[in-house]
């Protein structure tokens, strides 16, 4: 089974995701302008459509150096764009990768969405690559974060303390969370109940 992690259309319970492009980026703009939905990640909401735009192009340059697998979010219920997530920190040799990057517009929050897109993500990390290890990691003070990821049945790790900086040059600590391989199926089996 080969650890090659590319760019391709995962589809789940109410959600597809599909990978970022350039076509996104208007839909994306419209519901990615709140700041309070961008506290806690690297960079803030969209300014503009072409803020909206570079971010994309940004994303698809880390997809060809092979760093991140970045997917558009589409809530099949409405047909509308929901947000996005990404495969990161991707680790061949070691068959482990991270979910992360995710956010969703206001619309989207609290929803199906995040878990049935993460039931994807998970489902092709294990099923279809043969992850052993995926991470996902918050920042220390995203507490809804932190919920949302436990209840996927994630193990918290730990924290990393003065991980990284982020916007506005503040040092967060990071908390890291984990499945792995003989894990899944007790929690592919729970997220697949409706």
């Amino acid at each position: 089974m080969s650890f090659t992690v590319s760019p391709l259309v995962l589809e789940g319970p109410g959600v597809r995701l599909e990978p970022l492009q350039p076509e996104h980026a208007e839909a994306l703009y419209a519901i990615g302008q709140e700041a309070a939905d961008w506290l806690y990640m690297p960079r803030g909401e969209f300014r503009s459509l072409a803020d909206t735009q570079a971010w994309i192009s940004e994303a698809q340059q880390l997809a060809e150096q092979g760093e991140h697998t970045s997917f558009a979010i589409r809530d099949l219920q409405s047909g509308r764009l929901a947000g996005s997530s990404r495969y990161l920190s991707i680790r061949a040799p070691h068959r482990s990768l991270e979910i992360g990057y995710t956010w969703l517009g206001r619309d989207f929050q609290r929803s199906h969405v995040n878990t049935a897109a993460k039931l994807c993500l998970l489902s092709h990390a294990f099923d279809t690559l043969g992850a052993v290890r995926v991470e996902l990691k918050c920042d220390s003070r995203n507490q809804r974060s932190q919920q949302a990821i436990a209840r996927l049945g994630a193990t918290r790790e730990g924290l990393f303390r003065k991980h990284m900086f982020v916007r506005d040059n503040y040092l967060r600590d990071t908390v890291y969370f984990s499945i792995i391989a003989e894990e899944w199926p007790a929690i592919r089996e729970r997220l697949q109940q409706p």
